[in-house]
């Protein structure tokens, strides 16, 4: 637990040194559009539907943030045939949240694509066994049964597997963390800010 406190001290202070940013450029004072200004529209589509960790971008929207500063922003959901990296590749958004993992592909498939903010610097993405496994080292899932999302979050611990030759029994992860929860699985995907809790809690 320590080392994840340690690990988890860098993107605290990041988080607040934003907070504390993002509330000084609210108090400067922007000038005021005049009514007969034309607002430039632009589209950003996020990496999910709304949840805590796109707040920031609706609370801009309602405190009229992208408007003061002359854009009429429209914010765009990913979902079921709605994804940020085609939504940019189709010309559907004019920004998007991506995982880094992601962008990187499709720059290597030649989308061209400019990375304007790494808001997060380390990955929120977890990879979570019991203790009582003794599992502590990524060889030790060899041969283990791994639940893993789909699509895009699949990339990031496939590489990991690939990078140390270690071979996996992959099952597909659903929206919860259920089967893990039962000892259906031996190591199951999460992100800290929300399957991890979810574990340490239950």
């Amino acid at each position: 637990m320590s080392d994840l406190q340690n690990n988890m001290k860098p993107l605290i202070i990041q988080t607040l040194i934003f907070k504390l940013i993002f509330s000084i450029w609210l108090a400067v004072p922007v000038s005021t559009f005049a009514s007969d200004t034309v607002l430039k529209k632009a589209s950003l589509m996020t990496l999910w539907s709304p949840q805590a960790q796109f707040a920031g971008y609706y609370v801009a929207l309602d405190k009229g943030i992208y408007t003061r500063h002359g854009i009429d922003l429209k914010i765009l959901t990913e979902g079921v045939g709605h994804s940020p990296a085609q939504a940019l590749k189709d010309g559907a958004a004019d920004f998007a949240v991506l995982w880094l993992t992601t962008a990187l592909q499709q720059r290597s498939a030649g989308v061209k694509l400019i990375n304007l903010a790494q808001m997060i610097q380390r990955s929120t993405m977890m990879l979570i066994s019991r203790k009582s496994s003794a599992m502590e080292t990524v060889t030790d899932m060899k041969g283990k049964k791994v639940e893993l999302w789909e699509g895009d979050l699949s990339i990031l611990p496939r590489a990991l597997f690939a990078k140390h030759a270690v071979k996996v029994r992959e099952v597909p992860q659903s929206n919860s963390v259920n089967l893990f929860l039962r000892g259906g699985i031996d190591v199951t995907s999460a992100m800290w800010y929300n399957e991890y809790h979810t574990i340490l809690n239950s």
